[in-house]
């Protein structure tokens, strides 16, 4: 085939790059993506795609449904076109979207009255890794009988990973069905940060104004929200690189940096040989880690899902939140073999059209949601969120929520600020309809 052919030549282009984005050195000056390409190829088929995710190993790279996506500097966009690819432009210059992300913070803490909830100017921008910290705790304060935080564990580079409890009411805490919601896993994917900051607002102010279903749904569930699963690769895209997607934890015997924490959960880790559910090259954007759960992220989540998953009523809900592509991915990743999809699938998948049909009908964008296995509508991925949480615990609804926008073109990683706020209002509208519709059934 002319792409195996052409994939030959890609070598010299591998060892000559000027932008090494994995060295395992603490950078002095942040990475700059000005003038750089972001390209869409398209593989013939599983071989080929493999073969490109081995040449590109050490740039960032996004596998998705509709290609092989691949970020290439300004000083081999020449050599790149002359391979021939059946490649497709998606941007000429990264650095000119995530400049027009960096919009200035509206929002004012020191207008925040102590007891109260912060002020949704908060959804405006994007926001410094300490201020998302603080703003959990003026969350906290605004609700101070009915929630808690728990300093879960601490991840590679001694940040402390936290976990918040909210409840109701009535009903004996710790003896209620849990739904469990984790953000901030791959670092670059910044609007999942804010999503379910706006979830735990709109909880808080719901109780708050006895809203008879937030009321209603607090009594009757245990809510536990982890809103930085990657603190560490979170912190870096702020501060080093923007489009860093894994953790930071180096590995022995190799330059690279980082274990991805959606490959590295311990149900089915791995998967499926020849699939390329998930990497052994530690260089990889989908590097799967060493062993399974062998981050100290995952370590660190592990315990409180087993901990959760071993109460009385278990996990009921689990959703993971990712961007982007506007999918919401059931179990299984690991494979695409129908015998081992969950009995319950059918059940998901209703659920699932329900909370798509909600976001459509209050996105006055008219965009859609896509819904299935993730084997099915996405691609492999073995060690993911979703797939643990239902083979190990049990999750009656456990999902991968991919959030807007549909493609790379459209903003992908960099969304631009403008965008959170219908995000997070859609994204409730959602949540809202399950409150109401499914939770209780």
């Amino acid at each position: 085939m002319k792409l195996l052919a052409t994939l030959a030549l890609l070598a010299p282009l591998v060892a000559s790059r000027s932008l090494e984005t994995d060295s395992p050195s603490p950078r002095t000056t942040k990475v700059s993506y000005d003038g750089h390409h972001l390209y869409r190829i398209r593989a013939a088929d599983q071989k080929e795609a493999e073969f490109l995710t081995k040449r590109f190993a050490t740039y960032h790279t996004e596998v998705t449904s509709r290609g092989f996506e691949v970020i290439i500097p300004p000083n081999e966009v020449r050599s790149f076109n002359e391979l021939g690819l059946n490649a497709r432009l998606l941007s000429d210059d990264i650095g000119s979207q995530i400049r027009d992300e960096s919009k200035t913070p509206t929002y004012k803490r020191s207008l925040h009255k102590v007891g109260e909830l912060p002020d949704l100017s908060w959804y405006d921008s994007y926001h410094a890794y300490d201020d998302h910290l603080q703003y959990w705790d003026d969350l906290l304060a605004a609700f101070p009988r009915n929630s808690k935080k728990y300093d879960i564990g601490s991840s590679y580079e001694n940040r402390t990973i936290y976990a918040f409890h909210f409840f109701g009411d009535k009903g004996i805490k710790g003896d209620k069905p849990i739904i469990l919601w984790h953000s901030t896993v791959h670092a670059r994917e910044w609007i999942t940060t804010l999503v379910i900051e706006y979830w735990a607002w709109q909880l808080i102010n719901g109780h708050k104004s006895r809203n008879s279903d937030i009321t209603r749904i607090l009594d009757y569930y245990d809510f536990w929200l982890v809103p930085f699963h990657n603190p560490d690769g979170f912190y870096y895209t702020q501060t080093t690189d923007r489009m860093w997607r894994k953790n930071r934890l180096p590995r022995s015997n190799t330059t690279c940096v980082g274990t991805d924490l959606n490959r590295n959960w311990k149900f089915e880790w791995g998967g499926e040989p020849g699939t390329g559910a998930a990497s052994t090259d530690p260089c990889d954007e989908t590097f799967q880690g060493l062993s399974p759960g062998d981050t100290p992220e995952n370590i660190v989540l592990s315990g409180l899902s087993d901990k959760l998953g071993a109460s009385r009523k278990g996990i009921r809900s689990y959703i993971d939140l990712h961007s982007y592509g506007q999918k919401i991915l059931t179990p299984p990743g690991w494979t695409c073999n129908t015998s081992q999809y969950p009995a319950t699938l059918p059940r998901m998948l209703d659920v699932a059209e329900g909370f798509a049909n909600a976001v459509q009908a209050f996105d006055s964008r008219n965009e859609t949601y896509q819904y299935g296995a993730g084997c099915d509508i996405e691609y492999y991925s073995a060690g993911n969120g979703r797939d643990h949480h239902y083979g190990a615990y049990g999750a009656d609804h456990s999902w991968t929520l991919e959030l807007d926008p549909v493609t790379s073109s459209q903003g992908g990683f960099v969304l631009p600020p403008a965008n959170i706020w219908p995000v997070v209002q859609e994204q409730w509208a959602g949540v809202l309809w399950l409150l109401n519709n499914v939770w209780f059934n």
